[in-house]
């Protein structure tokens, strides 16, 4: 009688615990999705597993999942699809981000326009002595981010650049974009501005040649004249998908001003006003 108890209270147990929902989407939001999720006390019941913007596009566009946090607007094939299946996504706005170019302290370089930027990332630039003025020689050891990543397409749709260079080396995630440009001279990388570290720093950046060069401060992104500049967003979808328990608890929290722009700070984003 007493091995039939334990055995029904144990199936009881596993029956009751339940895993957490996951959804994927940018890994740049990372940080601030799990702090919203840990502030909102949804930690048993929804679980944040990035994977990039690309990858919670694809999620919610085959109904995995009803809420797409992303660093960058939805494709238009994307939206296409999802018609298609009868959803429709909405994007929120949910913060502001200037997306930096990251070089180590030790590089004395104080400003790259678009164009140089370009060079430098389809590998026709590979030596810092391509600027003089910056008073540094060296190979320059470029890096970046994945094709799912939603910071990569802003990064080439603002660069203009197609396809990058072979010199270039992939990095999956936002921390080792900060990390590897923290310890590395020779370092250049691009990120959210949540990739900054004590031993790199965001470069200013100038629309071409002849135009002034501007830090991403709030003020600049806010005002759009810092070059890269973007939003930041969550998708909701409506239409066929349903919103599950938890994504309905969670999202008007992610919407709601008073609870998320304490948050979006503390992850080194910028408020939308």
């Amino acid at each position: 009688m007493r091995l039939i108890s334990m055995f029904a209270l144990s199936a009881f147990s596993a029956t009751a615990v339940a895993a957490p929902f996951t959804f994927k989407g940018s890994d740049t939001l990372a940080g601030m999705m799990t702090d919203a999720i840990q502030a909102s006390g949804l930690q048993d019941e929804i679980q944040y597993v990035g994977g990039g913007s690309g990858k919670g596009e694809e999620a919610v566009v085959a109904g995995q999942q009803g809420i797409a946090p992303m660093s960058r607007e939805l494709k238009k094939e994307a939206a296409a699809k999802a018609v298609a299946a009868g959803i429709e996504l909405v994007g929120h706005a949910i913060a502001l981000d200037g997306l930096g170019v990251f070089v180590n302290r030790a590089n004395p370089i104080a400003r790259l326009s678009l164009p140089e930027l370009n060079a430098i990332f389809t590998c026709e630039t590979t030596d810092w002595s391509a600027f003089p003025t910056a008073g540094k020689t060296g190979p320059i050891q470029a890096f970046r981010r994945d094709d799912n990543s939603g910071t990569t397409d802003t990064f080439k749709s603002i660069t203009g650049i197609k396809a990058f260079g072979a010199c270039v080396t992939v990095m999956p995630e936002t921390p080792d974009i900060a990390n590897e440009t923290a310890v590395n001279p020779n370092a250049i990388g691009y990120a959210g501005l949540s990739a900054t570290r004590a031993g790199n720093r965001a470069i200013n950046v100038a629309k071409d040649a002849q135009s002034g060069a501007y830090a991403p401060t709030v003020q600049n992104v806010r005002g759009k004249i810092y070059p890269l500049s973007r939003k930041l967003y969550v998708y909701e979808a409506k239409g066929s998908y349903t919103l599950n328990s938890v994504e309905s608890k969670l999202l008007p929290q992610l919407l709601d001003r008073s609870f998320m722009d304490q948050i979006v700070q503390q992850n080194d984003f910028i408020t939308l006003d």
